[in-house]
């Protein structure tokens, strides 16, 4: 499988290109991505659940883009129009920050430039409450990353494990992806929990002590 993806891990997250693994649940969004600075417009919107690898794909074009990263809680409106390409995480929860964000996609229009944005909902149904922001985004090119498919859920947690330094054992791989939720925001709590019982307890991480903890949180 060609190398290429990722996942939000709240421990070390690495953004690295190398990392993120491409399958059939992102492969659109990445090829997408990587078509930069050939897009249909210059506004694109990456959006998926949490922990599909939004932050990740992001990160990659920021680099490839020489962008310039945004926090809509305190913006540079100077920078942005310095660096001209520019990636905001999140943006759909600044909603007090709106009539900023209406002004960075107007400016980065003026001077054509690009504008990546990720948010966990499609910008066709967010309503803002500013008219001309919502027909901005819903202008803009939505680019979803689907739900972790198996290929992708065992990758994972093979990642957030030996981000932890661990190497895990394929029965181990197995009996968490039989009785985990599908969500790869669920598997990196899922991950969190099973390391700190295992330190706690100064046990091995193996299938009993994961049975432990799926006792412990009622699945």
């Amino acid at each position: 499988m060609e190398k290429q993806l990722y996942f939000d891990i709240e421990d070390a997250p690495s953004f690295d290109e190398d990392n993120f693994i491409i399958s059939s649940s992102n492969q659109n969004a990445s090829n997408y991505i990587y078509k930069w600075p050939n897009w249909a417009s210059n506004c694109v919107v990456l959006f998926g659940e949490g922990g599909v690898g939004k932050s990740h794909l992001a990160n990659i074009w920021r680099n490839k883009a020489n962008a310039f990263k945004v926090s809509l809680e305190n913006i540079d409106f100077k920078e942005v129009q310095k660096r001209k390409n520019i990636l905001i995480d999140d943006f759909e929860l600044y909603s007090s920050k709106y009539n900023d964000l209406f002004h960075i996609i107007n400016l980065i229009n003026e001077i054509n430039g690009y504008l990546l944005m990720t948010s966990k909902v499609s910008p066709v149904g967010l309503i803002t409450g500013i008219k001309d922001l919502d027909s901005r985004l819903r202008n803009a090119t939505p680019i979803k990353i689907d739900r972790p498919d198996d290929f992708l859920l065992e990758t994972i947690v093979i990642k957030l494990f030996s981000d932890k330094r661990i190497l895990i054992d394929d029965r181990v791989i197995k009996y968490i992806l039989k009785r985990s939720s599908r969500s790869a925001s669920e598997l990196i709590k899922l991950v969190n929990i099973i390391n700190n019982k295992s330190m706690e307890q100064k046990r091995a991480i193996t299938v009993p002590l994961v049975r432990e903890v799926f006792s412990d949180i009622g699945h």
